[in-house]
């Protein structure tokens, strides 16, 4: 199956909400571990959902210390325009600028 089908197959299933595009499998997930991601844009055996469809969008490979964030702050949401590129440090900041609260 092509990377591309793979990826319309993820958003054919997501729900709308607004302007996300939420993918939850069921009521207990927040992060969708995506087994075997392509390896032209992963290192490791598997990714998360949100990751993998940053990658595809924009054609770029990710590290392993890559952060992708939500510009909406919805974990489930896969919408590539709420998708972009930061750092651990760019992620502290935003979670600080929007008073998110501090992960455990």
């Amino acid at each position: 199956m092509s990377i591309w089908k793979r990826l319309a197959r993820f958003f054919a299933k997501a729900t709308k909400k607004g302007d996300c595009l939420e993918y939850r499998p069921d009521k207990f997930s927040d992060y969708i571990n995506l087994k075997h991601p392509p390896s032209q844009y992963f290192t490791r055996k598997s990714t998360f959902l949100h990751r993998f469809v940053y990658a595809v969008w924009n054609d770029t490979p990710l590290q392993s210390h890559d952060v992708i964030m939500h510009t909406c702050d919805n974990r489930i949401c896969i919408n590539p325009r709420h998708l972009r590129l930061g750092t651990i440090q760019t992620n502290n900041a935003d979670r600080m600028r929007k008073q998110r609260k501090k992960p455990k």
